[in-house]
C-alpha cells in the first residue's frame, strides 16, 4: 500500500508531477434502469495537440469484463456512449498516447438521466498503473469522506476496486451530525474481486442513522483497505419512487491526511457561480473532515467561525467567500466544500463538490465543461478576487468554442466584456451560439474557454424538466 505517511501534497497536483504517463484513465459506475451517457472531448488534442487512442472496457458488478471497444476520435471531437442497462455495471475508459499525457486520470464527464432528473459528474475513480505504483505516485489508502447524508433520501456511495484483489476486512463508517459529533460503526466488507464494483448504503451500515443526525443533514466518511485503485467514490442521492437521481463525489478525509499549508492574508476563495433566476434556492457546503483548528468565513458581509461542518443558503448575488484560520496567516491548501441547490419542482438538490482556490493555485486560461443540445444549457464564470502569480487584471475577451459529436468542425464566438462590480457572467449556450441546438443535435457536446486575463472560475448547468445539474469546469 503506498502513501503510508498520509500526506496529500497539493503542489504535486498543481505542477501535474505524476511522473511518466503514458495512460490516463477512469471509472465510472453505470447504474441499472438508469440512462448512462460517457462522454469523452478529445481535449488532450485540442488543449496540448496531443494524439490519443480510446479503450472502453465494460464490465458487470462483480468485475468481469462483458465488452472491449477501441475508439477513435476520427469524424468528431466528441464521443458519447449510451448505456442502459438492467443490472449494475462499470466502464472504464483508458487513453493512450505515444508522449506523455502528465495526466493519469481522464477528464471525462457522465450523465444520469431518469424521466424526471438529471445529473452530470466529472471523472472520479481509475486504476493505478503499475509504474505508478511503482514509483509511489499512486494514491490508494481510502479515507473516503465529503459525503452528504440526507435523510428523505436514499444515500449510496460506490466503490471501484482495480486490478488487485483486496481481503476481507472490516470497514469503518464515521458519521457526524451537523453538532460536530461523531458516531464510529464498523462493518464486514468481504473480499473485493478485481474491477468489482461495491456499493455502501446508509441505511444498512447504520440502521439507527436517522435518530443520530436527529433527521437532519449529516456527513458520512468511510475507511477500508485497498490495493491499486484511486479511492474516490460516487454519491448518490434517490428519492423513494426512484423518479429523481443525483450524484456528485467524495473527497478525502483531511482531518486525517495531512496537506500542505499556505501563508496567506488574502486566505482562500470560494466561488459562487451566480445563478438562474428561476434557481429556486441556492446553498453551500463545507464539509466537516479539513484540517483541525477554527476558522472563520466571510460571506454576505457577515464573520462566521467554524470547528466542524456546516450547510447554508446564500443569496443570488452573494460575493465569493473567503475562508481563513483563527489566529494564523495559513490555511491549509485544501478545504473542501460544494453549492448545491434546486428549481422548483425538483424533488433531490443537486450537489457540485467545489474548494477553495488561494496564492499558490495556478492561474488558469483555458478550461472545458460539458453542455447538451437537447437541454437548455448555462455557462458561468465568476471572477476570482485573490491576487495570484500569472494572473492579470487586464483583459477584455471570453473565447468560447464549441465542439460536437456530429463533426470536427468547431463554432468560436468572442465576447468583449466589462468589468462587472460583482465579478460573475451568465450565458445561454443558445444564445451564445445561435445554431447551436442544430450543431449540437439531441446530444452532449463540450464547451472550452479561453480567458485572457487568467482570472475566471467556469460552471456549467444542465435543465430537464424540473431538475438541474451543475458541475466546475476542468
Amino acid at each position: 500500500m503506498t502513501n503510508k505517511n498520509l500526506t496529500i501534497d497539493q503542489r504535486k497536483v498543481h505542477n501535474a508531477n505524476f511522473g511518466h504517463i503514458y495512460r490516463s484513465s477512469a471509472i465510472f459506475y453505470i447504474p441499472k434502469k438508469i440512462k448512462t451517457t460517457v462522454s469523452v472531448s478529445n481535449y488532450w488534442y485540442f488543449k496540448n495537440k496531443k494524439k490519443i487512442i480510446l479503450l472502453f472496457s465494460l464490465r458487470d458488478k462483480n468485475g468481469n469484463l462483458i465488452s472491449r471497444e477501441e475508439k477513435l476520435f476520427l469524424n468528431s471531437n466528441v464521443i458519447n456512449s449510451v448505456y442502459n442497462l438492467n443490472k449494475d455495471h462499470s466502464i472504464e475508459i483508458e487513453a493512450f498516447g505515444n508522449e506523455n499525457l502528465k495526466i493519469p486520470y481522464a477528464a471525462v464527464m457522465v450523465c444520469y438521466e431518469t424521466n424526471s432528473s438529471i445529473s452530470m459528474l466529472h471523472s472520479y475513480s481509475r486504476n493505478h498503473s503499475l509504474i505508478e505504483l511503482e514509483s509511489k505516485h499512486g494514491h490508494t489508502i481510502a479515507k473516503e469522506s465529503c459525503w452528504t447524508i440526507k435523510p428523505k433520501f436514499k444515500n449510496k456511495a460506490v466503490f471501484h476496486n482495480g486490478h488487485l484483489e483486496v481481503k476481507p476486512q472490516i470497514g469503518e463508517l464515521i458519521l457526524t451530525n451537523l453538532f460536530g459529533k461523531d458516531k464510529i460503526v464498523k462493518f464486514k466488507i468481504p473480499t473485493i474481486k478485481p474491477y468489482e464494483t461495491i456499493v455502501f448504503e446508509i441505511d444498512k451500515l447504520f440502521k439507527n442513522y436517522k435518530s443520530f443526525l436527529q433527521n437532519k443533514y449529516g456527513f458520512g466518511t468511510v475507511n477500508f483497505k485497498n490495493n491499486s485503485s484511486f479511492t474516490r467514490l460516487i454519491i448518490i442521492w434517490e428519492d423513494k419512487n426512484k423518479k429523481e437521481f443525483q450524484v456528485t463525489h467524495s473527497n478525502f478525509d483531511y482531518s486525517k491526511f495531512k496537506t500542505n499549508n499556505i501563508k496567506s492574508i488574502q486566505g482562500g476563495e470560494m466561488v459562487i457561480p451566480k445563478s438562474l433566476n428561476n434557481l429556486n434556492w441556492l446553498g453551500f457546503i463545507v464539509y466537516p473532515k479539513f484540517q483541525k483548528g477554527s476558522y472563520l468565513l466571510h460571506y454576505q458581509n457577515k464573520k462566521t467561525y467554524f470547528k466542524t461542518g456546516f450547510i447554508r443558503e446564500i443569496q443570488d448575488d452573494t460575493k465569493n467567500l473567503f475562508f481563513y484560520k483563527k489566529n494564523s496567516f495559513e490555511i491549509p491548501s485544501r478545504i473542501v466544500t460544494a453549492i448545491q441547490g434546486a428549481v422548483k419542482g425538483q424533488i433531490i438538490p443537486f450537489e457540485c463538490s467545489t474548494g477553495i482556490e488561494h496564492e499558490k493555485s495556478p492561474s488558469v486560461r483555458f478550461r472545458w465543461s460539458m453542455v447538451s443540445g437537447k437541454f437548455d444549457s448555462f455557462i458561468y464564470l465568476s471572477r476570482l478576487n485573490l491576487k495570484r502569480k500569472n494572473s492579470k487584471r487586464k483583459g477584455n475577451k471570453f473565447i468560447f468554442k464549441l465542439y460536437s459529436r456530429k463533426t470536427k468542425k468547431i463554432l468560436e464566438k468572442i465576447i468583449k466584456y466589462k468589468t462587472s462590480e460583482e465579478g460573475k457572467y451568465v450565458y445561454e449556450l443558445k444564445d451564445l451560439f445561435k445554431n447551436s441546438k442544430d450543431f449540437l443535435g439531441s446530444d452532449f457536446g463540450y464547451i472550452t474557454f479561453f480567458d485572457e486575463s487568467r482570472n475566471h472560475e467556469m460552471f456549467t448547468s444542465i435543465k430537464k424538466n424540473t431538475s438541474i445539474t451543475f458541475e466546475h469546469s476542468f
